[in-house]
């Protein structure tokens, strides 16, 4: 509380007072929140106060990073809030005013990454210590990708000096836009007509990134990508293991069915990863896929151990009755019956000593 007292104009705190309503006549008390609703109205058009609050507040010596300066910690703060007019105000400011490039350039990412395309544009335009566009290895093109602001992608790909390459750091930007599910970042991305990154950078990570998080449309783009497409099971169809790992029904059977490199349903632990989320819909489709399908007592029973981990009594009952090469109950010498027992999953407890023929007191894991 000192250090704000000391950090603003002292008639400042009676001019919020009297504007949400302290001094009216008739009224005893204003409520909490006008107040801190005008603290933060004032606040925002007021900005040599609030520059004096953040170099205050931001800039202490508790919260200064090594080598930084409170000015430069003020201007972060600014970039954060999206605060145009703060930050020029602290650009300009006669004493004391960070450059515009500070720290390698970090108020460029974090305009970039927040979607704030006026504040890019205006650090990128500063007269004196403007950041590159390009700087920390293309970092702010990353950022605003993985956002899914196309408007400052474009802007600093189409900075006319030292602007980022699409593909830096081998395309990072693509899988991070496909990860996020961005279909308009990771078009344009493609499409850009100096070095696009490949749709298969990375050995397919972007494919990858856009089967875990569920995005449809961005992986069918990728796939169908004319030029150096992934292959639907690349990575030993890591695709296909992550989509049944998180239950995107959708997305297993897109990728199962693409015409070209499909990933085969026994890759990996693609059963394991459905039985351990407790997709039962997604193990039933593994099992009954007609080519290559997984067996369901597959790497001596992990399936089977992973829904008794998570108590997915669905799944185990599924499992132990398939009618064909069912896993044994007792498997990975009885791990499954123990799981059972100290996770406190009776049902499924009884369901694996009926089909174990075991009606004694097992261990705990």
């Amino acid at each position: 509380m000192t250090i704000l007292a000391e950090a603003l104009p002292p008639d400042l705190s009676g001019d919020v007072l009297a504007r949400a309503g302290a001094w009216t006549t008739g009224k005893v008390l204003c409520s909490a929140l006008s107040v801190c609703r005008e603290w933060r109205a004032t606040l925002k058009e007021n900005h040599v106060s609030m520059a004096a609050l953040l170099t205050a507040v931001r800039g202490s010596p508790e919260r200064l990073r090594p080598g930084e300066l409170p000015c430069e910690a003020a201007l972060m703060g600014a970039v954060r809030m999206g605060s145009e007019g703060l930050v020029r105000h602290l650009l300009q400011r006669p004493l004391d005013a960070p450059r515009a490039d500070c720290q390698d350039g970090k108020a460029l990412l974090w305009a970039a990454g927040g979607g704030h395309d006026k504040i890019v544009r205006l650090l990128l335009e500063w007269p004196t210590h403007a950041p590159r566009a390009d700087c920390q290895d293309g970092k702010a093109l990353l950022w605003a990708a993985g956002g899914g602001h196309d408007k400052i992608v474009r802007l600093l790909l189409e900075w006319p000096t030292h602007a980022p390459r699409a593909d830096c750091q081998d395309g990072e930007a693509l899988v991070l836009a496909t990860r996020r599910g961005h279909e308009p970042v990771v078009r344009l991305l493609l499409e850009w007509p100096r070095h696009a990154p490949r749709a298969d950078c990375q050995n397919g990570q972007a494919l990858v990134a856009a089967a875990l998080h569920g995005h449809e449309a961005v992986m069918r783009l990728v796939l169908e990508w004319p030029q150096h497409a992934p292959r639907a099971d690349c990575q030993d169809g890591y695709a296909l293991v992550d989509a049944a790992r998180r239950g995107h029904e959708k997305i297993v059977r897109l990728l199962l069915e693409w015409p070209t490199h499909a990933p085969r349903a026994d890759c990996h632990c693609a059963l394991a990863g459905a039985a351990l989320g407790g997709h039962d819909n997604i193990v039933r489709l593994l099992l009954e896929w007609p080519t290559h399908a997984p067996r369901a007592d597959c790497q001596d029973g992990d399936a089977l151990v992973y829904a008794v981990i998570r108590g997915h009594e669905k799944i185990v009952r599924l499992l132990l009755e398939w009618p064909q090469h069912a896993p044994r109950a007792d498997c990975q010498d009885g791990l499954a019956l123990r799981y059972a027992v100290s996770g406190g999953h009776e049902a499924i407890l009884l369901l694996l000593q009926a089909s174990a023929g075991i009606h004694v007191a097992i261990e705990p894991v």
